[in-house]
């Protein structure tokens, strides 16, 4: 559209707030609009590929392998590096951290999400979490040097024992990979690393409870083969500086507790709209909270086929953030917008080296080797970034054929 003399009319300006998956999704495909001008925000210079956190917080992959960096990735896209500390959806603006303001035409709120404790006593104070490149570097830390620590008398014997609370994807991939660091660690303290165990407790009656019972039971079956102690049934009920107390009244000594055991959205952005379990904000069928707010990924309640949330997943996110863009798209085009369908391409979790599960349809099922493949090929496939992608797999090869932990980065 044309303005008067010919000038072209001024690009409206779209406010992404978060470089995650759904920020990312919608920012590349809105990045080579004519009628659009992108600005995307987030806290950190990089996109984190969370799914292999656990990967770096074991030892097996370095940092910068997860993290591709924002800016060099879509030259067309302005990134700020800031937090929003408050949206005025009515005004149209945001204020960041270091109190500018923007103004915006649309604002898609990409924020992800954080880990709960479920309001248990001690947990947030003597627990790890594993959503940042810091608290994947905390437990790495924890996990190698506690070996030293014991070797030179400082810490008792438990401190080696290792206790992971949350028995979904990513418990189930971290208790497997910590093990098997176990295995490689024998090589440096052949006396000590016989005494160290893994322990995954999950409150509920089973592994994997997204996923078909028994995708469970395997998982469970190889965990347990590898030497991991698996509890179901098993609620914490208060952490300590040195233990995990059980709802059933035991309590395991450990040197490295680390809690995945949910997620929940930021709980700031519940004052936008009305929020559902979770602190997942209600939208309508686009994925508006009204006509110029956007709400897309883990802070976004939308129901699926079955009538619940949809998971805090990254494909729902990616899927979610497209749909965002095309809708924007539509509108200036003066097409109607359509609803968003989430397309469900199955769920899969790895237990270690050829050892995974995936789930494509309830009548499709694998798992063993060609599950653990396929899991490599999806998650290759959904890196940013060429570089990452060729590193990650030649450290893949090399992991599988002659695997040492990256022990050289922790001082």
């Amino acid at each position: 559209m044309l303005m008067e003399f010919g000038t072209p009319a001024p690009k409206k300006e779209v406010v992404v707030i978060g470089a995650g998956f759904g920020g990312l999704a919608c920012a590349r495909k809105l990045r080579k609009s004519s009628a659009y001008r992108v600005t995307l925000i987030d806290r950190n210079p990089y996109q984190l590929f969370s799914p292999l956190l656990y990967q770096v917080a074991t030892a097996s992959l370095p940092e910068d392998d997860i993290a591709f960096p924002v800016r060099t990735a879509y030259r067309e896209v302005q990134f700020i590096r800031a937090e929003v500390t408050n949206i005025d959806t009515e005004a149209k603006c945001i204020t960041l951290n270091n109190g500018k303001t923007m103004a915006y035409d649309d604002l898609v709120l990409a924020v992800g999400s954080e880990g709960t404790t479920f309001g248990i006593p001690g947990v947030a104070e003597h627990t790890l979490q594993m959503k940042s490149v810091g608290d994947a570097r905390a437990i790495r830390t924890s996990l190698l040097r506690n070996y030293e620590s014991v070797e030179d008398g400082l810490l008792p014997i438990e401190s080696l024992n290792v206790v992971i609370v949350g028995g979904g994807p990513t418990g189930v991939e971290l208790a497997g990979a910590v093990r098997e660091l176990q295995g490689e660690i024998k090589r440096e303290f052949e006396h000590l690393a016989p005494k160290a165990t893994v322990t995954l407790l999950e409150a509920g009656p089973r592994l994997l409870p997204t996923f078909q019972p028994s995708s469970s039971e395997h998982a469970r079956n190889a965990l347990t083969k590898m030497g991991v102690d698996v509890r179901v049934d098993a609620a914490v009920v208060e952490a300590t500086p040195t233990s995990l107390r059980l709802k059933d009244g035991s309590e395991l000594v450990a040197g490295t507790r680390i809690w995945a055991a949910g997620v929940v959205a930021p709980p700031r952005w519940k004052v936008l709209g009305d929020t559902e379990r979770g602190n997942r904000i209600k939208v309508n069928p686009y994925l508006q909270l009204n006509d110029s707010t956007w709400i897309v990924g883990d802070v976004a309640s939308f129901a699926g086929t079955d009538g619940r949330p949809l998971p805090m997943i990254a494909p729902v996110a990616i899927q979610q953030g497209r749909h965002v863009a095309r809708q924007l798209v539509r509108r200036e085009r003066g097409e109607r917008f359509e609803s968003f369908t989430y397309r469900d391409k199955g769920q899969m979790a790895t237990i270690g080296r050829r050892k995974a599960v995936v789930e494509v349809r309830p009548w499709l099922r694998f798992n063993g080797t060609l599950a653990w493949l396929t899991w490599l090929a999806l998650h290759l496939a959904y890196l940013s970034g060429g570089r990452n992608r060729t590193s990650i797999f030649a450290d893949w090869i090399w992991n599988y054929l002659v695997w040492t932990p990256r022990r050289t980065i922790v001082d």
